[in-house]
């Protein structure tokens, strides 16, 4: 299958028309993420984000889909209260961006087109671009609050790290997460002119400490680890599909000369694979010790790594506000 955003649409499309024709519970289908953006593919694979609107309370609230060795549907279920009021999703950090954007698929009764009209709405005004990214800002804070009784330690760092980036790469775009993070980013960060945003961010990551690794190792010990966990974990962000996903994602940023830009999707995705696990004494974990101290983020780094965070969010804040002066909001 010769892969191509207007295939992935359609490939949506006709899976969200065939549940919502056994379902009439799906009110409607959307389609977020890179394929909505319009750059579906790194290395050669591709996932589609589709968001499923249902009436009532949906039984699961995600799941995965594989189409082929290449493509996969990665599924949200949303409930229909959930888009209750569109005006409030306007300043949602991660929702708002997300519908404002999105892709439609499939919306017989037009409930999407409404709420979409609502979100879009003045929704590049930018006191609703900073209230989203002062959103994210608290979001961010909160996490890095949370570090030191965090457990895992490194998912509430990355999610911090994270949500601090996009905080300021939301001035000048939607947020971002996923294999393309680290591109996205400096993309942000570039056009406001502010490139420690994406600096900073992979210095937070252990970014200048990745020539000194075996990237071809690394890679084989992550595989070895999300295999593992994809065998014994319901959890859809480590179903099987997504190995290959990342993967092919993790050679091609190799390839552009940027391995760094993989640390964040691979050191979270490795992270859980490792929790699922239990830390047990199987390979796939006896590797992961040495990789964070590599990088400098095991737990003994800890404090360390919360100061550079709490400089990096001084940096964003600061950032924030005087955009927010320019452009009078």
């Amino acid at each position: 299958m010769r892969i191509t955003r207007a295939r992935l649409i359609d490939l949506a499309r006709q899976e969200t028309e065939r549940r919502a024709s056994a379902d009439d519970d799906i009110l409607a289908g959307y389609i977020v993420g890179s394929v909505a953006g319009g750059e579906p593919l790194l290395g050669g694979v591709a996932d589609v984000d589709l968001v499923l609107v249902h009436g009532s309370n949906p039984r699961a609230g995600r799941e995965l889909v594989p189409l082929s060795s290449d493509v996969h549907l990665d599924i949200a279920h949303h409930p229909q209260s959930l888009y209750a009021h569109p005006p409030q999703l306007r300043v949602h950090p991660w929702l708002g961006p997300a519908i404002c954007e999105a892709v439609l698929v499939h919306d017989p009764q037009h409930f999407f087109e409404r709420v979409q009209a609502g979100v879009r709405g003045q929704f590049h005004r930018p006191d609703h671009v900073v209230a989203r990214a002062r959103a994210l800002l608290a979001r961010s804070h909160e996490a890095s609050a949370s570090l030191a009784s965090a457990n895992p330690w490194l998912q509430a760092y990355a999610t911090a790290v994270l949500e601090a980036a996009n905080a300021a790469a939301c001035l000048a775009g939607s947020p971002a997460a996923g294999r393309g993070l680290a591109l996205i980013l400096e993309q942000r960060a570039l056009t406001l002119a502010h490139p420690e945003i994406h600096i900073g961010f992979g210095l937070l990551l252990g970014s200048e400490r990745v020539s000194g690794l075996d990237l071809t190792q690394v890679r084989r010990a992550w595989s070895t680890a999300f295999a593992a966990a994809s065998q014994v974990s319901s959890d859809p962000q480590l179903a099987a599909p997504r190995r290959s996903y990342y993967l092919a994602a993790f050679q091609a940023l190799a390839e552009m000369g940027k391995p760094e830009a993989a640390l964040w999707p691979m050191l979270t995705t490795w992270d859980r694979a490792i929790a699922t696990l239990d830390g047990s004494a199987t390979p796939a974990a006896a590797e992961w010790q040495p990789i964070l101290d590599s990088l400098d983020l095991a737990s003994s780094a800890s404090s360390r790594r919360a100061d550079e965070l709490e400089t990096y969010l001084d940096l964003v804040e600061t950032i924030l506000e005087e955009w927010a002066e320019r452009n009078g909001a």
